[in-house]
């Protein structure tokens, strides 16, 4: 495991020269899924977080899918900001998330097959527009109540995304360590 968190890490300066490394890396656990839902506990990467006063800004690393090869997936990195403003942490949602740039600037990294693996229409652009953006807005709430492998939260049309079922569910899974994170830290339990 802190073989993984240290080849993340290194993965993350060679890909993003400018990215420093605190005094101590932070790790959040998740649920990775396989293929027909084999779960493992494994730990992404926050490899940077900025906190301004209506939202807060991570760069997260994780692994991707492990069904197949790395030449197929590897690791991806997650641009994600998440409201402080809200009155209590189940209400802050997802204000932006990219797997690519923001304002020109390569922020994330899709770190799976594109097209997914046997889905030659589900492309990362495709992925993109019916799951990854239809994220922004959600709440903690919204995510906590994902039931797991093969669930989709509301804001995503199930039929846009069947076929990409590790993809959706790996990238919900972080989302939900993500909100947890941001909860204990910028809500204090409330």
């Amino acid at each position: 495991m802190k073989k993984t968190v240290l080849a993340l890490a290194l993965l993350a300066l060679v890909l993003f020269g400018s990215v420093s490394l605190a005094a101590e890396l932070v790790t959040v656990p998740y649920t990775q899924y396989s293929s027909g839902g084999t779960a493992t506990e494994l730990e992404a990467v926050i490899l940077f977080e900025n906190k301004n006063s209506t939202f807060t800004r991570y760069q997260v690393a994780f692994a991707s899918c492990t069904c197949r090869g790395a030449e197929s997936n590897y690791r991806s990195v997650m641009y994600i900001e998440l409201l402080n403003t809200k009155e209590t942490a189940g209400e802050a949602k997802i204000r932006s998330i990219s797997f690519s740039d923001v304002k020109g600037t390569t922020v994330g990294m899709w770190g799976d097959s594109n097209p997914i693996y046997m889905q030659p229409d589900k492309t990362f652009e495709y992925m993109d527009e019916h799951f990854v953006q239809k994220l922004v807005g959600c709440t903690k709430n919204d995510i906590d109540a994902w039931e797991g492998y093969g669930d989709v939260v509301d804001a995503v049309d199930v039929d846009a995304v069947a076929g990409a079922t590790v993809s959706v569910s790996n990238i919900t899974s972080v989302v939900r360590s993500m909100f947890q994170y941001h909860a204990d830290k910028y809500y204090k339990g409330k």
